[in-house]
């Protein structure tokens, strides 16, 4: 998944020379991916519902490899985009599959299960640049065929998932029926969630744009963005032993404040190469510490689970939007402020979650009840 994501922006340019497309007209692969991956949610969180959860990865995979394979072999670019919005689609339905089946494995190892599953994503987003590397660019018909055969092979290994369909969950309709208690949490979190993603967006979307507009090369900025990816990887090894001795609540409130002041640093340009990395580093255990706390608040609620995971990706397009219009006006030097912003407000807003308490059925907290 990682992969997947961070091959777009190092290919543009190649696309433009393939198919004959002016820059901009290139950048709408980008688009069509993001709608096939925020409309694969909607089949993912059904399939979780009516089907085992082995199968719904086993699919989500499957739908990548019919993109992947389309888009290594497509002449034209009509056929490419439609090629690149099916790799979208497997993405999304893979994107809530595995999130919410981390989620709703036993309490105990959750946290480094949530952490590790997680990193796997920024470790993709580091190897993949370096492959667009080694195999140049242009030859990226060879790259979309590597991704193919991978997610094939992986669609084959997952019979050892347990994961009955969420319909059969009774605790899911008892959160359900709690819409008054459930309903704020639920917001809050989505706020949360969507102010995250328009951080980590915007950042590795923007921080070569930055060094480049004060003086460094264009390397240097791929660097920069590959030391970002790392950091995210490295933070969410760590999860497991640092939610150990660290609540998931001090991990995310601790990384955002951490942010907002390494987001400062950034304005200074002989700071900034230094100071992305460390932001990935920083803020790695937001996204998987929030899904823990968000289940232990509401145990059993997968359905809030993939709203969270859909409204999210709207941080994808209001954050890097946000972004360009600033910079748009003011130059590059506003993106570490932004991002400063953005920070700033998903802390406030991860503040208020203090106030809520895990939800209560029967005469006792749902918690109790986890496997």
């Amino acid at each position: 998944m990682g992969a997947v994501t961070s091959l777009f922006g190092p290919l543009l340019v190649s696309f433009t020379h393939r198919f004959h497309l002016s820059l901009p007209s290139a950048g709408a692969a980008l688009s069509v991916y993001f709608v096939g991956a925020t409309l694969g949610v909607l089949p993912g969180w059904l399939g979780l519902k009516r089907l085992q959860g082995r199968l719904v990865l086993s699919f989500s995979l499957v739908t990548i490899v019919l993109g992947a394979a389309g888009a290594a072999f497509s002449h034209s670019w009509i056929l490419f985009l439609a090629s690149i919005f099916l790799i979208g689609l497997g993405f999304g339905a893979l994107d809530i599959g595995l999130n919410t089946l981390l989620a709703r494995t036993a309490l105990e190892g959750r946290a480094h299960r949530l952490s590790v599953g997680t990193a796997g994503y920024g470790v993709g987003a580091v190897i993949c640049p370096l492959v667009i590397i080694a195999l140049n660019p242009n030859n990226f018909r060879l790259l979309f065929g590597g991704l193919a055969v991978i997610a094939l092979v992986l669609s084959t290994l997952n019979g050892g998932v347990h994961a009955p369909p969420l319909r059969t969950e009774p605790m899911q309709y008892e959160i359900t029926k709690m819409k008054t208690q459930r309903r704020p949490i639920l917001i809050t979190f989505v706020v949360a969630y969507v102010l995250y993603v328009a951080i980590e967006t915007s950042a590795s979307g923007w921080m070569a744009t930055q060094l480049h507009g004060v003086g460094y090369s264009e390397s240097s900025g791929s660097l920069v963005t590959a030391g970002f990816w790392t950091g995210l990887a490295i933070g969410r090894l760590l999860g497991g032993p640092l939610y150990h001795r660290l609540s998931d609540k001090k991990l995310i409130l601790g990384g955002l404040a951490l942010a907002i002041v390494v987001c400062a640093a950034a304005f200074f340009d002989s700071l900034a190469p230094y100071a992305y990395p460390l932001l990935g580093l920083i803020i790695a255990l937001i996204f998987p510490m929030g899904l823990l706390w968000y289940t232990m608040l509401c145990p059993h609620d997968s359905d809030g689970l993939s709203l969270l995971i859909l409204f999210m990706m709207i941080g994808g397009v209001a954050g890097p939007g946000a972004v360009s219009l600033l910079v748009s006006q003011f130059g590059v030097h506003v993106v570490p402020f932004t991002l400063a912003v953005f920070a700033a407000l998903d802390l406030a807003v991860f503040l208020s979650a203090l106030r809520f308490r895990p939800l209560v059925v029967a005469g006792g907290s749902l918690n109790t009840r986890l496997n």
